[in-house]
């Protein structure tokens, strides 16, 4: 088993930002071609896709997300807090920003009709299906 490297978070909020704008740049890619050309900067999108990442995946919530996974180490020597996180915990919040942005985006479309919904027991997780919009219809 490889040994975690830790990095120093100087600025949470915007280690944050730019954490989720990478979660939504690269969702979809497949291709090492399409994951080149990413960007980190929220600055870099346009007002679309801004609209788009606030709309699923708001800063707040990663931020609350965060949370479970950086760290504030105190320096008895300086007296100061500094936060860190290790590569692992990197990945697994990049997977709760994944997770939840999707949510998010299932809500959204079950919001607007688009999607039907239902909880299943059996496989103890919800459900999802387009809409048959021919059962609305009536029929002459």
């Amino acid at each position: 088993m490889s040994k975690s490297e830790w990095f120093i978070v100087d600025d949470v909020s915007k280690f944050i930002e730019s954490t989720r704008v990478l979660v939504f740049n690269s969702f979809g890619k497949t291709n090492e071609t399409e994951l080149d050309d990413l960007s980190f900067l929220l600055a870099d999108l346009p007002k679309n896709e801004v609209d788009e990442l606030n709309d699923s995946l708001s800063q707040e919530e990663c931020m609350i997300i965060a949370k479970d996974f950086i760290k504030q180490e105190h320096n008895r020597k300086t007296k100061r807090i500094r936060n860190i996180i290790s590569n692992t915990k990197y990945m697994e919040m990049i997977e709760s920003f994944n997770s939840r942005m999707i949510s998010n985006m299932l809500n959204h479309l079950v919001n607007r009709g688009l999607l039907e919904t239902a909880y299943d027991a059996d496989s103890n997780d919800f459900v999802f299906w387009i809409k048959d919009e021919t059962e609305n219809r009536e029929t002459d």
